[in-house]
């Protein structure tokens, strides 16, 4: 006899985020970079507070959801990742060799972290990122990296106590106007970290086999750009990291995705540079990129077509050629797009992989929590 009963209520389909932009990551990673910059820049690092800025806000995304006793330890344990991941691009920057086989490890192993879902995944990108970030503006301009080994580790450390600092006002804030989780009276067993990783590497599973893929791919495609250090190397570095990113093998239709998104982005800028005076360029520039990180997690090409729109204006604002910047980034992305691709599928074309991002992963994160047991 069939079962009447309504279905108890999907936890994901419950989320008030599900199925729009993402605002909270976009406003938690650009308040704690604006705080982390600022922090630095009055500590007397002035340019050099970069890295703080970057670590300040990947440490605050991470811990921005949930009640202080679970958002706080999941922030640092990430924090204390996105230190080591961006010092080590900070003290690499500038040297191709050591940089690309920084790359190397940085993909292989985020791509292994990637196997203690849900978690494992969320620390896997994080730190994918805090090591690109503080690598790709150290080369772009070097005076935002700071040159001693001994100022890295400073602006590192300082940026995981702003995120910190950042985490904790947050949630005790929200834990005082009741808009925060409701506290459980039993938590359940934190995941274990270490235990799927190792038997990852072990096993050699497809986690291990995305993890060479994309240091192979991410490695070539960082000596390229350490060595040319121009704009398009830089584009097409952007794209490998993007396509081939830790959650799993691309399809082709993710690339495809991209490159319709650049074009459409493209294309858009040019016209807004043409019709509208620099202040208001710039004004739309700015916020085309938050547009870009808000919808960073749910939908390739839209947040492909306003990164490439904001980084056409912001880049090729300088000189006015918007038309040849706009073309050069095009160009570029498909060639990122199709070494993406090749390596994403020549090696091991038999194994599948999944490159879905969850929703609400920092959400998830926070309320399990995590365990290196």
């Amino acid at each position: 006899m069939p079962d009447d009963r309504p279905a108890p209520p999907s936890p994901s389909r419950d989320r008030p985020d599900r199925g729009g932009l993402q605002w909270r990551l976009m406003l938690t990673v650009l308040v704690g970079l604006s705080v982390g910059v600022g922090a630095a820049y009055l500590l007397g690092f002035g340019e050099r507070g970069a890295q703080t800025g970057i670590v300040a806000g990947l440490t605050f995304a991470a811990g921005s959801s949930g009640r202080l006793r679970t958002a706080l330890p999941v922030a640092a344990v990430l924090g204390v990742v996105v230190v080591v991941y961006s010092s080590l691009g900070a003290v690499t920057t500038g040297h191709a060799w050591a940089a690309a086989l920084a790359m190397a490890f940085v993909a292989f192993t985020t791509s292994v972290m990637t196997a203690a879902r849900p978690v494992g995944l969320l620390v896997g990108m994080v730190a994918s990122y805090a090591y690109w970030l503080v690598t790709a503006v150290g080369v772009l301009r070097h005076t935002l990296v700071p040159g001693a080994a001994a100022d890295v580790g400073v602006l590192g450390v300082l940026g995981l106590v702003v995120g910190l600092l950042l985490v904790a006002l947050r949630a005790l804030g929200e834990q005082l106007v009741g808009s925060a989780p409701p506290p459980t009276a039993e938590r359940p067993a934190p995941p274990s970290l270490v235990g799927p990783i190792v038997a990852s590497v072990r096993t050699f599973d497809s986690h291990a086999r995305d993890g060479v893929r994309r240091a192979l791919a991410l490695g070539v495609a960082m000596f390229a750009f350490q060595t040319l250090a121009t704009h398009n190397a830089f584009w097409v570095m952007l794209t490998v990291f993007v396509i081939l990113g830790p959650a799993g093998r691309p399809s082709p239709l993710t690339a495809a995705r991209r490159v319709v998104g650049t074009l459409a982005g493209v294309l858009a800028a040019v016209a807004v540079a043409q019709v509208l005076p620099w202040p208001a360029v710039l004004a739309i520039s700015v916020a085309a990129l938050a547009l870009s990180l808000a919808a960073s997690t749910r939908s390739t090409s839209v947040s492909a077509a306003f990164g490439a729109a904001a980084a056409a204006m912001l880049v090729a604002l300088p000189s006015g050629d918007f038309l040849g910047y706009a073309a050069a980034r095009l160009v570029d992305t498909v060639i990122g797009a199709a070494i993406a691709v090749v390596c994403g599928w020549l090696l091991w074309p038999g194994t599948s992989g999944d490159s879905s991002v969850p929703d609400g992963l920092a959400a998830d994160a926070s309320t399990t929590g995590i365990s290196t047991t």
